[in-house]
């Protein structure tokens, strides 16, 4: 299984973050990330302030935090592919201007975030730090993996009212999509046979469970398994 755009950590994610704490050390990442407070907070009480919480920045989507203006920029580097895996992060955080521009292909870009980490150990000292915070949102996740035989057009809605609150794939089969719940009571999944397609199938799903599409059928005869996520 693969998982596309998630907004919560898949394991390649966790993995990720593991090999990273492996090299990284989680106390000085602590003293490290004194460095960034002015503009982020991490935490269960965190807020966006100039810049958004990073306390499940490991595994998001770039451009995606609820309720937080981003760049352009950031939210087109989103758009494109961008999730923030320890390798991006590293690379990001030594100068977040240059790395935008590598990764859009383009020499305007603007990063909102001009502080650089040009120290590698601190780069990964605070990378390490912020993974710590990313385990314990895994249980919020709500999913959808397609386990059809067929690609087709996923949606995923948190349950929140903010204007990111959906995030959308097209999914080949074994692939899947996660968002963050931000509602309790989690949200719902839809299935499309494409993008421009105005009927599918949606089920409601409880925060840390995931659906399986099995088999897609027009006006909500689509088939599902529903498990603990």
């Amino acid at each position: 299984m693969r998982l596309t755009l998630p907004i919560a950590l898949s394991l390649s994610v966790l993995a990720a973050a593991a090999s990273s704490q492996s090299i990284g050390d989680l106390t000085a990442g602590e003293k490290v990330f004194k460095n960034c407070a002015g503009c982020h907070q991490v935490g269960d009480t965190a807020r966006n302030g100039v810049g958004p919480v990073l306390s499940d920045v490991v595994g998001r989507v770039a451009g995606t935090y609820t309720d937080f203006r981003y760049g352009s920029d950031m939210i087109a580097a989103g758009v494109a592919g961008l999730v923030w895996t320890p390798d991006q992060m590293f690379e990001y955080l030594e100068n977040p201007r240059d790395f935008l521009r590598a990764f859009l292909n383009n020499d305007r870009a603007r990063a909102k975030m001009s502080f650089r980490l040009r120290r590698e150990q601190d780069r990964l000292d605070v990378i390490a730090y912020l993974a710590s915070f990313e385990i314990a949102a895994l249980s919020s996740n709500i999913c959808v993996t397609n386990n059809s035989d067929e690609s087709y057009f996923f949606a995923v809605d948190d349950g929140g009212t903010a204007s990111n609150s959906r995030v959308t794939a097209q999914l080949a089969p074994g692939e899947s999509l996660c968002n963050a719940a931000k509602n309790p009571t989690g949200g719902f999944v839809s299935v499309f046979e494409n993008a421009q397609a105005l009927e599918g199938c949606s089920r409601l799903v409880n925060a840390g469970e995931s659906d399986d599409l099995v088999s897609y059928a027009e006006f909500d005869r689509c088939r599902w398994v529903s498990h603990s996520g």
